[in-house]
């Protein structure tokens, strides 16, 4: 694998990159001139996205690994300088009922959406923490703050890197490493389009995009969007269980079964 030069461009490294949010952001982040680093484990979805950007291509490098595989992540960051941005972003979603209940689907979405953050993190942390600089942004969702349908093997894995994401948070104010966490709501993604229920607010890759990026600098700790949306459900967590449940319920709901 060939080492990339070092450069006056700030690094960027994003996992889940080929697609949804991850594509989005490599985009923005290449014309706010960053040298990014993409990673996903799907060489032709990263072959498009090269040729997406393809304008860019000077400041773009792809690299296939798979974030459950601790071995790939580490050759991929043994070929780079320190991120000055590490965006943890790969995760995947499939929804399960109690009709469709699978323990397989829980472990599969627990060993790549929060296992497979870890394992990032480990793999291009070290080289931040000598550099003693940087931004780690955890992709979590609301999902993360309350329990939605068909989310039971999603939303825990996104409560834990929350949890994660504040620990951190501690551990790397030290080096002057800034931890972030970004909650988004429903993203207009492959991802969702499984889902048989209302999706409020639901938003394009891009404007998500956008709206990161320019809160990456800010102070706060977590970024939430959209606005109305997020702030609905962080109202719904200091409600009794009771209530939020069939407030959600109702809100969830699909023509059918109502």
């Amino acid at each position: 694998m060939k080492k990339i030069k070092h450069n006056l461009k700030k690094i960027a490294v994003i996992t889940g990159a080929s697609e949804g949010i991850g594509a989005a952001l490599v985009n923005e982040l290449l014309q706010n001139n960053y040298k990014v680093i993409a990673v996903s484990r799907n060489i032709k979805k990263l072959s498009k996205l090269k040729s997406f950007n393809s304008k860019y291509k000077s400041n773009l490098e792809v690299f296939s690994a798979d974030v459950t595989n601790s071995f790939q992540l580490l050759s991929v960051a043994k070929n780079i300088g320190p991120p000055d941005l590490l965006i943890l972003n790969a995760g995947i979603y499939e929804p399960v009922s109690i009709e469709n209940f699978s323990v397989e689907t829980f472990i599969k979405q627990s060993e790549i959406n929060y296992l497979g953050v870890i394992k990032s993190f480990d793999a291009f942390i070290k080289k931040m923490l000598l550099s003693r600089s940087g931004t780690v942004l955890i992709m979590s969702s609301i999902a993360g703050w309350i329990g939605l349908p068909k989310a039971s093997a999603y939303a825990p894995t996104k409560s834990a890197l929350k949890s994660f994401a504040q620990s951190i948070r501690y551990d790397l104010a030290k080096y002057n490493i800034v931890v972030k966490l970004c909650s988004p709501g429903f993203v207009n993604t492959k991802a969702v389009k499984v889902n048989d229920f209302k999706m409020p607010g639901l938003m394009e890759p891009n404007v998500a995009a956008k709206i990161i990026l320019k809160n990456i600098n800010s102070k706060k700790f977590e970024i939430t969007f959209p606005w109305l949306f997020s702030s609905i459900m962080k109202f719904l967590t200091y409600l009794p269980d009771n209530l939020s449940y069939k407030l959600i319920k109702y809100v969830t709901l699909n023509d059918k079964e109502k």
